[in-house]
């Protein structure tokens, strides 16, 4: 008999707690949740991403979430709910971006929010019409010299080759004039590495690392090749003086 309580306690217990989540799911959007604790939907979820979500928003409409390895995500696929959510007075953006800054960048939470509002003011500033026009000179060199490296015969992919150019002219333009690689084996490993990473922003700002592994990998290699290279923009000044990051 004393046994039997506790366990009734228990079974109980457990009852009370999946009706409570059956009841925040009713004022929810539809939570995909899979079978295995905590891991939920992660397997399925990590094999195709992208198929993933198409097929769970057919199914259950443009809202839903999905619970993967521990984390609620919830999706927004169409444009009238992004509005509504955007609008709200209920949105705190610095709260809001703050962990996907540190999924995109790996900003520590204190460092993201003791210097979140000077970099935005700062940034606000370089990037204002009057300071951004001051750019297009610049830009009009790297882009004639990125041009006459291509020489003037060949065929090549044309999103190959808006990569070809941009790269490296956003890269001497944002951080500093010969920071891009030379080299044609890194140029080619800076273009294979950056390309993952800009094709899954959006997904590994939301998504953890874990689901992710090429554009974890990617975000990884990004990182330390600009921290490398940190202590030489640190000292770069552009002829200009119109270089578009200050690190203090």
């Amino acid at each position: 008999m004393e046994l039997i309580f506790p366990t009734v306690i228990i079974i109980l217990g457990c009852i009370a707690f999946l009706l409570l989540l059956q009841w925040k799911n009713l004022r929810g959007p539809p939570c995909i949740r899979g079978w295995i604790p905590w891991i939920g939907a992660g397997f399925e979820f990590g094999k195709a991403p992208l198929e993933f979500i198409e097929k769970a928003r057919i199914k259950y409409g443009p809202i839903f979430t999905v619970f993967a390895m521990g984390t609620r995500m919830t999706f927004v696929t169409e444009e009238e709910g992004i509005n509504v959510f955007l609008k709200s007075k209920e949105v705190n953006f610095e709260l809001a971006v703050q962990n996907p800054v540190y999924r995109t960048a790996s900003i520590p939470k204190n460092i993201f929010f003791a210097l979140h509002e000077k970099l935005y003011i700062m940034m606000k500033g370089k990037l204002g019409t009057f300071n951004l026009c001051q750019f297009a000179g610049q830009l009009t060199e790297e882009l004639h010299e990125q041009l006459e490296n291509l020489g003037t015969h060949g065929t090549i992919d044309l999103n190959n080759l808006v990569r070809h150019l941009l790269y490296p002219v956003s890269v001497n333009i944002l951080f500093k004039k010969g920071l891009f690689p030379t080299n044609k084996r890194k140029i080619m490993e800076f273009h294979q590495y950056f390309q993952v990473y800009d094709e899954g922003f959006e997904h590994g700002s939301q998504m953890p690392e874990c689901l992710l592994r090429n554009w974890s990998k990617s975000k990884r290699w990004l990182l330390a090749f600009f921290e490398k290279n940190i202590p030489d923009i640190k000292t770069y000044k552009s002829e200009k003086d119109n270089s578009m990051v200050s690190i203090p």
